[in-house]
Formats: C-alpha cells, sequence, structure tokens
C-alpha cells in the first residue's frame, strides 16, 4: 500500500488458463468437462493410500457453500469437505433450509455481484445462479465490474443460498450437515476449520484465544464506536430495477436495490431508532429491536406472529418515523399496499488482527465472509468481499496441498490478501459511515438527517438543488447503463415528497464515488471454457460415503507458480 492518503493499488491473484485437453477423455479417463483448473502451482494426483485434505466449515451462507464448492471443483477427490449450518433440516436424503414455520426467516435481500466475483465461480454454479428471471444486469461499469467481464449482477441471497445448497449436494457430493457447529475437545484429522458463520460469529468467539478479539474503538468517533441503525423496509417493485438507481445514488438517506422488489434501507436517527418498539399484549417486547424480526402487514399495521407483538409507529398517529418511512418508500414508487415487511438492524464494524491461526500442530483456522470482515450495508459489498476471501483461501489450499502437513507460511499470501481487503472495503465502508466534508472533519449520516429535520429551507430551492443532482448523476450513468427514463419522471419523485424528506435528502448529499472509488482487490480465478459439455453427478445423498467427484488428472492440469503481492501492477508469474 501507499503512504496516508494515497491509493490503494489493484492486486490480482493473476493464473495462467490451462490448454483444454483434446476431444474425448484424456490418458486417464476423466471426461473433458470433469478436470477442474490448477491454480498457484502444480498440484500432483494424489498417491494410492494417501489421505485427502479434510476440511470442515463452520455456515452454510453463501461465502461458505462458494468456498466449499470452489474448492471441490478444483481439487476433485483430493478434499473431503463438511459444512455445518443450524439453519439447516434433514428431509430424506436431501438437506433444506429451514422455513418460517420453524422460526428461520429466509433472506430475501437483494445484492449486487460485481463482474470480477461472479465470473471467478466456477462454470456449473454460474449456471445454477443465472437462469433468466432469476438476476438483472445492472449498475454501471466500473473497476470491479470491467467490461471485459461483464455487467455487476442483481439476485437475491435467498436464490443464491437455494443454488448452491442444491450444487453441495447433487454436484460436488459435499457432506452437510443441518446442526450448528461445535469446536471439538480433539481435531484428529481435520486439517483446516473454516469459519464463515456470520458477523457474530459463535464458532469465532469459541476460538478467539487463537484468533484474538476484534477492536471495537478503531472505528470510532469522540472515544465511542460508530453504531448506525437501519430499518430494512421490504416493497414490491413498481419500476424497472434500473430506473431507481439515480434516485438511490443521488441522497445517503435511503439506498434501494431492486430486482423486482427488494429492500429499501432507510438510516436513522437516534431519536428515530427510539421509536422502534414492538408493543405484546401487555406490555414492550423484545422483538425487532433485539432479535430483527420481520413485522409484517396485517390490515392496517404490521405484527410480529413469533412475538405477538405490533411494531408499534404503524399504529401510533403521532410517530414522527411512520409518515418518514411511507415517503422513503413512496420515493421509490412504493405504496402502504406495497410494503411487504419491516425489520431492523445495526451497523458497526470492528479492526481484526488477523484472519489465519493455527489451532494445533496439524489444524488451521481461517475467517471468511462476515466472521471476517462485516461491512457497510451497500447491498452487496459484504459478500463480494466474502466471496474473494473464499476464492484466496479455496486457491492457496489448491496449491499448497501435497498431502504433507501444512505451516503457516503457506498461507502468508492469503493473511496479506485478507488484509489488504480488511482496509480496503472497511476504509470504504468509514467514509461512508463519517462523510468528511471539505475541511476534512467528519460530519456523519446522523448528524446530516438531523440538521434537516430540524431546518427550513425554500421548498423550490430543495427541488432545484435535488433535481440537479439528479440530473447530473443520471446523465454521468446513462452511457454504461441501460434505458434510463425520461427526466420529467425523475422530477415527479422529487414533487411528490413531503419538505421535511426533501430537506434530508438535499442534507445528506449524493454519493461520495470519487473518494471511495479507485483501484479493487481482486481475485482471479480463470476456469477453462471447454468444448464439451459438463459433466454433472446424478443427485447423491447429503452425507455420501464416497466422494463423487474423479480423481484430477495431472497432466491435464497446467500451472505456473503465483505469489499474491502488493504492487502498483499486476506481476506476471514465472516459469518453473
Amino acid at each position: 500500500m501507499t503512504g496516508t492518503g494515497g491509493a490503494v493499488p489493484e492486486v490480482a491473484t493473476k493464473f495462467i488458463r490451462p490448454t483444454p485437453p483434446g476431444d474425448g477423455p484424456g490418458q486417464s479417463g476423466v471426461p473433458a468437462g470433469d478436470w477442474a483448473t490448477g491454480l498457484f502451482k502444480k498440484l500432483a494426483p494424489r498417491p494410492s493410500g494417501q489421505e485427502p485434505l479434510r476440511v470442515d466449515v463452520a455456515g452454510g451462507g453463501p461465502v461458505g457453500l462458494s468456498f466449499a464448492c470452489t474448492l471441490r471443483a478444483m481439487m476433485g477427490d483430493q478434499v473431503v469437505v463438511r459444512v455445518f449450518d443450524r439453519r439447516w433440516r434433514r428431509q430424506g436424503n436431501r438437506v433444506l433450509w429451514l422455513g418460517l414455520a420453524e422460526g428461520n426467516h429466509r433472506r430475501e435481500q437483494v445484492v449486487t455481484l460485481q463482474s470480477n466475483v461472479w465470473s471467478t465461480l466456477p462454470e456449473a454454479v454460474q449456471k445454477k445462479l443465472f437462469v433468466e428471471g432469476r438476476f438483472a444486469e445492472m449498475w454501471p461499469l466500473g473497476p470491479d465490474s470491467p467490461g471485459e467481464r461483464g455487467r455487476p449482477r442483481n439476485l437475491k441471497i435467498r436464490w443464491i443460498e437455494d443454488c448452491l445448497l442444491d450444487m453441495a449436494q447433487d454436484v460436488y457430493g459435499i457432506e452437510l450437515v443441518p446442526e450448528p457447529y461445535t469446536p471439538p475437545a480433539e481435531w484428529g484429522d481435520t486439517r483446516i476449520l473454516v469459519i464463515a458463520d456470520g458477523a457474530n460469529s459463535p464458532t469465532r468467539e469459541k476460538l478467539k484465544e487463537h484468533f484474538g478479539t476484534s477492536d471495537r474503538n478503531f472505528y470510532s468517533v469522540g472515544g465511542e464506536q460508530l453504531v448506525e441503525t437501519v430499518l430494512g423496509i421490504r416493497v414490491k417493485g413498481n419500476f424497472p430495477d434500473e430506473f431507481t438507481v439515480p434516485l438511490t445514488v443521488s441522497q445517503n438517506r435511503f439506498l434501494f436495490n431492486s430486482l423486482g422488489g427488494g429492500f429499501i434501507n432507510m438510516r436513522l436517527t437516534a431519536e428515530e431508532a427510539s421509536e422502534i418498539v414492538a408493543i405484546g399484549e401487555n406490555s414492550p417486547v423484545e422483538c425487532i429491536s433485539r432479535y430483527r424480526c420481520m413485522m409484517l402487514p396485517r390490515g392496517d399495521r404490521f405484527v410480529c406472529d413469533r412475538h405477538r407483538a405490533i411494531f408499534k409507529p404503524s399504529i401510533d398517529r403521532l410517530s414522527f418515523l411512520w409518515p418518514r418511512i411511507l415517503d422513503g418508500a413512496r420515493f421509490f414508487g412504493a405504496s402502504p399496499q406495497d410494503i411487504l415487511g419491516i425489520t431492523m438492524f445495526r451497523l458497526s464494524m470492528t479492526q481484526n488482527s488477523r484472519f489465519t491461526a493455527q489451532l494445533n500442530s496439524k489444524t488451521f483456522g481461517f475467517l471468511i465472509g462476515d466472521a471476517a470482515n462485516s461491512l457497510h450495508f451497500w447491498p452487496g459489498r459484504g459478500l463480494n468481499t466474502g466471496v474473494k476471501s473464499a476464492l484466496s483461501l479455496a486457491g492457496t489450499l489448491r496449491s499448497r496441498w501435497q498431502g504433507k502437513q501444512l505451516r503457516s507460511s503457506d498461507f502468508s499470501a492469503h493473511e496479506g490478501l485478507m488484509q489488504q481487503l480488511q482496509y480496503r472495503e472497511k476504509a470504504r465502508a468509514w467514509t461512508t459511515m463519517v462523510m468528511p466534508q471539505d475541511d476534512g472533519m467528519p460530519r456523519g449520516i446522523e448528524a446530516r438527517i438531523r440538521d434537516g429535520l430540524t431546518t427550513t429551507t425554500d421548498r423550490q430551492a430543495l427541488t432545484n438543488e435535488l433535481w440537479s443532482r439528479m440530473r447530473t448523476i443520471k446523465n454521468r450513468l446513462g452511457s454504461r447503463m441501460g434505458h434510463m427514463p425520461a427526466d420529467d419522471w425523475y422530477l415527479s419523485r422529487i414533487n411528490g415528497l413531503q419538505t421535511k424528506t426533501l430537506q434530508v435528502l438535499v442534507e445528506t448529499g449524493s454519493w461520495i464515488t470519487r473518494e471511495i472509488g479507485g483501484d479493487e482487490i481482486s481475485v482471479d480465478v480463470e476456469f477453462p471454457v471447454l468444448d464439451a459439455p459438463s459433466v454433472v453427478a446424478e443427485p447423491v445423498p447429503a452425507a455420501p460415503s464416497r466422494p463423487v467427484m474423479m480423481q484430477i488428472d495431472a497432466e491435464q492440469t497446467v500451472l505456473k507458480p503465483m505469489r499474491d503481492v502488493i504492487a502498483a501492477q499486476p506481476v506476471v508469474a514465472p516459469t518453473p
């Protein structure tokens, strides 16, 4: 990295595309579509009698499952992967997600996967994810979505989870354990533990003597950790998804990421957050404010069926917050009847000292996903960063496993990449939280919202300011996006706002894209494009007795060594 104030150089882990094998099966008998790309350096076939690398994954969300599927695609039967998640249940020979009846609210949020992330996933995973009607291409091209990789793609987290769970069972033969992960007293023959069970990771907490304690003071203002409270307002989508991008980018109060509907994230002041109360049958109950329950519409009110509680602002005629919620929904074209649910969450960041730890003489543990870096609420940032961490770790294991005991030095490049991701993404998120002024002094989003609610300005002046800002953004993004509506459409969105809401949107300012833009850290994994179709295994039980993938043929795997380095320019891999 450069010194203070310098740009973060692009760090790309470059891989050499293997020469595809000739027509038909190779000498080993492996079908052409069944072999995996070699990464980092050559890995010989596993000798007869040699034990495979045994990997446990705590957490079966998008990051944990993408890691597991990618590692199996890379290493075949040289690795045995087992994934644990308490949000699953077993039904026959299948493992399924728990539903609402079992107390599990599936995640309906829409996230944006950047093209330098989704294009690095195994081809079979891409084909499963990106089917018509399940994703949308939108958002502008940029450093994290270069044109040659394709456009960013919006998907629902629920769809990603469903696809990866199916792939883990039907294609990659991964053992799925529908229960929480518990660190064993003895690690046995487990060589790798991958911790991917979320920002409040219970596994990380149980192993904190190995990973250390996260520093909450690192991201603080005035000696106090900066914490934002955000409402998640789930709405139907009434406009094409791309239409709402300038609405989001022109202000910092509301953020809407849509795929035929989605969540409007609404940032709150402390005074507004104090209104988030659930009223039970006899008294207020801890519900949405503690457990992040989804309050669902029931007539003219929003309720939590689990706690038999009512979202107080929806029935309180004196509520300051409720009219502001409705105004935010209206801004994006949603009527009160289009609001499908309301939840809340709090946002904060901590600094992790390390992401790799040696758990005993033969076992290493790794933090990936939100367990490693819990980021700000920009849709997809956490998932993009999490998938990058998963790809980096999978590539490192593919490179370093030789059937022998691993050493801490084997993971120095991966740990370095994780530290770079932490700096790049958390610095980006921190800037959007403190929103420094021209003099460098922070003027955070809460102060801006509060100023907008308590000051008075001429409505026409406010309209002119927001309209000018929105039109500039629309014109700037138009050449990099699809069809956009006429200017009058955007002006009508502004004219429909209450004056107080309009004042807040103006006061919060537009996205500070220049300050948070620049070079991106990428992990570039290339899987071969073959003429022959990929061979998809028949569905197998969730806990197979033997691996379903065939052994990798080393003669079909062309590899060249490459180390992750911090450099201003990509480093060309030397010829061995």
